[in-house]
């Protein structure tokens, strides 16, 4: 069977050859001809040419596929779409199939009553009409019209005759109803349908299906019989196309198929459907390509240091601006090779050094990544071998890396000894990551509204409008409403808002819940006691998240509720913190007996064949045992995976792993949990989403958001994550916040309230005046009594203080830096130090790589500061301090800020302090952008402002006694 497909006003109708062999009675060739000329024609003589050329089986195949086609197999909650919207047309339809019995009896067939159907409602709708609409006696009818008409064209062009006379009077809209008209009239109307008839004879875009139908048939036909070579070459084909692809025609279909009042319940839907898939797959592959060509830049990548530069450090990282908005650190140079293991799943982990602290890196455990041998200045790079970051160690020392070569590889052995270079491989650039979006997307235009989809309710209320949703709520299927909370949990522990979201997150008939879970404000805990009462409830849990630090972070929370847990994933992508929980993991513990056993058998079968080998019969009999060990091992293996999954109560793996075989395989998920929403793409949440029944999402659309390095399709919106989009649906009915934090002290907390929540977020009572001086064992000072400071390097009328201007990296890694930044950020860390702070509860930010590598440079001269933790804005997300400190570096006449003036990043740098937040910043450059310059006067109003100099323990303004009390 033979499949093509016609655009026709941009709806794509699928086209299935009939296998029947049509036959055009002789000497009707003329009849056709006079009908295009507009002579009249015998309808004796139109009715026998037209319906003698299928037979009643392949006429009754193409119904049936056309309905399948529309969607009127579905059921469930299609049902319930189609239920109100086609009473009258069922009703019709059945008297349809009385008058067809009636035609074959030969008995006199009745006459039907006209108001069966909705005239109005026909003439209305954009998408060609089919039996549903019509009725199958006037579908019949259309189409034995239309089979003479397409005769007629296939004939004029075999005879030879002057086809461009019909170009001209052939043309799309209007112009094609009318050539049709004669074609049509020719045919006798159903007695008692001629109203609906004369609706459905002026509908262009059903007489356009229909005819392009049956067009393709008389020359795949005429194909058939060896009458010409390829029917898509032919004449009236062309004529066809150049039709369907006219500006009038796509600009009448879309006009009639985009009306409100055209498309109707699934069909509204399935359109929608269709748009976001198409538009999302046009997106991943811009992004994809997008994604290689940086890859592949980043491996070809070397330093160019500042001729003025005679440094003769080693180059240790390089970082790329694949956006404005952001800065990646993604090579790392001048490893050593230090030691070898084997690691989960067997394997193989290589322990690399540097010559101290590593840069700061975006590499996180589970990354794809390219290992080569480098010199010292990160160039020459050769023995590219491949693996996945298995872990980064505790003191910043080192990275282990799982490699796919195994330890006799001649590459494996030439990394001793040499420097190394570790390049990460971008997501989408890796086939798999992007085949799996893509195959989410197929998945959800193909089977989203089936009935036998666990997630159609899911995809109704995400696809449908207000309309569908409130036909759901009335037929039952869906309801909003929050569940009793009685017993279930000890209600003092959580807020009003934690309450909500828990009592809304344990209604079954609920499809999809957004927790927008700003900073400090416990998501995390709620997410945990959430799935805890799901799954005492019996239902099974699918938790999943776009990376595999997230999802590891949910597995040692999710570890102590007392359920049957199981991590699915590559072993090398795994922490070691959760191996216990892998599956791999349980799979082998399970089977160690197994295993010693077959390993004993496997070795008295050896012993034997060796001792036979001579005996070739005997010898192939022990070889064929062997053989059906290794079977046996691999059954018992299948086996016991699908037992251990079947019987998890959670299962947690990454959005992309999601898609294994082993999750897709087991029966659908009663609950989708999908942490860290904000940060992935919307397709890959559709891998998880299209496993359960029902989905929550957690998350913040006001923290970072996924990285898209192809500008076209950031602002085609890959960039929009699927808890951004949905937390707008339906007038937010879909969405709740928790709007409580327990993090921030108020004055930093009402910042980032006014700013990205509305004023929204409130601080609780424990936390809002809380204090770096409430600490124990520190002192009161006026830096311990300070929640926000701003130490600013202006100088008077705006000019540069000399020593803290910005500069480029000398040694060509692309970043910037600030040397009088950096020196004030010491001098303050050791005013906290002096005051009674603990080290261990400070972190310095900055968002500039070369800035953190300079800022752990000079700090770890002195052994004081041990202990306070230096990082990149993006890597400290999820995490926080007592007392944080910004460096901001830019610095410059032009007042120029690049990413700083990104409101997420920002909100993410000043929430992850508790008690204490310093930024240390040149404001005459900074106030040139109006979201850092409400910052600034933020901190005038609710904070205090000091000038600062590099060197002389900050410089006028700030006291060299650290203990001076604070003057109110």
């Amino acid at each position: 069977m033979e499949a093509s497909s016609i655009f026709c006003g941009g709806v794509s109708t699928l086209l299935l050859k009939s296998p029947g062999v049509r036959r055009r009675p002789s000497g009707s060739i003329s009849f056709y001809k006079r009908a295009v000329l507009g002579s009249p024609i015998s309808h004796r003589i139109i009715w026998a040419s037209a319906s003698s050329g299928s037979s009643s089986r392949s006429a009754t195949k193409r119904r049936s596929r056309r309905r399948k086609n529309r969607g009127e197999d579905d059921g469930g909650v299609i049902d319930v779409m189609y239920k109100n919207t086609n009473k009258n047309t069922n009703k019709a339809a059945a008297v349809f199939d009385s008058d067809s019995e009636e035609e074959a009896s030969g008995r006199q067939p009745q006459v039907y009553d006209q108001k069966a159907t909705s005239l109005r409602s026909l003439y209305q709708k954009g998408d060609p009409l089919g039996w549903r609409d019509l009725g199958k006696d006037v579908v019949k009818w259309i189409c034995q019209g239309m089979k003479a008409m397409a005769l007629d064209f296939a004939m004029t062009e075999m005879q030879g005759e002057d086809f461009s006379e019909l170009k001209q009077r052939m043309g799309p809209a209007l112009t094609f109803v009318i050539q049709a008209q004669p074609y049509l009239n020719a045919v006798p109307m159903p007695l008692g349908l001629e109203a609906i008839c004369l609706k459905a004879c002026t509908h262009y875009p059903t007489l356009f299906d229909h005819f392009q139908r049956e067009l393709r048939d008389v020359l795949q036909d005429l194909q058939h019989k060896s009458l010409i070579h390829n029917w898509r070459e032919t004449e009236s084909w062309k004529l066809l196309k150049q039709l369907a692809n006219s500006a009038q025609h796509r600009a009448m279909a879309r006009k009639t198929s985009l009306s409100k009042s055209s498309v109707h319940g699934a069909k509204s839907i399935q359109y929608k459907i269709d748009e976001f898939t198409k538009l999302m797959s046009d997106l991943l592959r811009i992004e994809r390509d997008a994604e290689l060509e940086f890859t592949q830049e980043e491996l070809n990548a070397v330093p160019t240091p500042n001729e003025h530069s005679s440094s003769p450090k080693p180059i240790e990282f390089l970082v790329s601006h694949a956006q404005a908005e952001q800065e990646l650190c993604d090579t790392i140079c001048n490893l050593n090779a230090v030691s070898t293991s084997t690691g989960l799943g067997g394997m193989h982990l290589v322990l690399f050094e540097g010559n101290h602290r590593l840069p700061p890196t975006n590499l996180s455990p589970g990354d794809m990544v390219c290992v080569r041998i480098c010199d010292s200045k990160g160039a020459g790079a050769t023995s590219s071998m491949q693996g996945f970051v298995n872990n980064l160690g505790d003191n910043g020392c080192s990275i282990s890396v799982a490699l796919e070569s195994r330890p006799g590889d001649p590459t494996f052995s030439k990394l001793f000894g040499k420097n190394i270079r570790i390049d990460r491989i971008q997501g989408l650039a890796d086939v798999l990551t992007y085949e799996r979006n893509c195959e989410a997307l197929m998945m959800l235009q193909k089977k989203g509204l089936q009935k036998k989809n666990s997630s159609v309710t899911i995809v109704t209320t995400v696809f449908g409008d207000k309309e569908d949703v409130a036909l759901l709520e009335d037929n039952n299927v869906v309801d909003w409403a929050e569940v009793e909370l009685d017993g279930l949990l000890d209600t003092e522990f959580y807020d009003t808002s934690q309450r909500r979201a828990i009592a809304l997150g344990l209604n079954k008939k609920r499809p999809v819940l957004i927790i927008q879970g700003p900073p400090g404000t416990g998501k995390t805990g709620v997410l945990k006691q959430l799935i805890s009462l799901v799954v005492k409830q019996g239902e099974r849990v699918l938790v999943t998240a776009p990376t595999n630090a997230a999802v590891d972070n949910m597995v040692e929370k999710l570890s102590g509720i007392g359920a049957n847990i199981v991590r699915v994933g590559n072993p090398a992508r795994i922490s070691p913190a959760v191996a216990s929980k892998s599956l791999v993991e349980i799979v082998n513990n399970k089977l160690a007996d197994f295993r010693s056993e077959f390993e004993r058998k496997k070795s008295d079968l050896r012993k034997d064949l060796s001792h036979c080998l001579k005996d070739d019969s005997l010898a192939a009999g022990i070889r064929q045992l062997l053989k059906q060990l290794g079977k046996t091992m691999k059954k018992k293996e299948r086996e016991t995976v699908r037992e251990i999954l079947s019987s998890a109560q959670v299962v947690l793996a990454t959005n992309i792993g999601a898609a294994d075989p082993m999750i897709r395989w087991l029966n659908s998920f009663d609950l989708v949990v999908i942490d860290e929403a904000g940060q992935a793409i919307e397709p890959s949440c559709w891998i998880p989403i299209l496993l359960g029944k029902r989905c929550i999402l957690a998350g913040d659309q006001c923290q970072l958001a996924p990285v898209i390095l192809s500008r076209k399709a950031l602002e085609g919106g890959l960039g929009v994550s699927f808890l951004e989009r949905a937390s707008t649906l339906h007038d937010g009915v879909l969405a709740t916040k928790l709007t409580t934090q327990y993090r921030m002290n108020d004055a930093i907390a009402t910042w980032a309230s006014k700013e990205m929540y509305n004023g929204l977020l409130k601080s609780s009572a424990s936390v809002a005046s809380h204090l770096l001086s409430d600490s124990p064992f520190v002192k009161p000072t006026w830096i311990t009594h300070c929640p926000l400071l701003l130490l600013d390097t202006r100088m008077p009328y705006g000019s540069l203080y000399v020593g803290c201007e910005e500069q480029l990296d000398p040694a060509g890694t692309g970043s910037f830096y600030n040397e009088g930044e950096a020196d004030i950020v010491v001098q303050h860390v050791f005013d906290l130090i002096y005051a009674g702070v603990s080290p261990a509860t400070i972190v310095v930010q900055s968002p500039y790589v070369a800035q953190v590598q300079l800022l752990r440079d000079r700090l770890e001269e002195f052994p004081l500061s041990m202990g306070v933790e230096v990082a990149t804005v993006d890597s400290f997300q999820g995490r926080e301090a007592d007392a944080v400190i910004i460096s901001m570096v830019r610095s410059n006449n032009l007042g120029a800020v690049g990413f700083l003036g990104d409101s997420r990043r920002m909100n993410v740098a000043i929430t992850r302090a508790r008690k204490h937040v310093a930024i240390i910043c040149d404001s005459s450059t900074i106030c040139h952008n109006t979201f850092l310059a409400r910052l600034l006067r933020h901190i005038r109003y609710f904070g205090r402002v000091k000038h600062a100099e590099p060197g002389g323990s900050g410089g006028s303004g700030l006291s060299m006694n650290p203990m001076l009390p604070s003057v109110s």
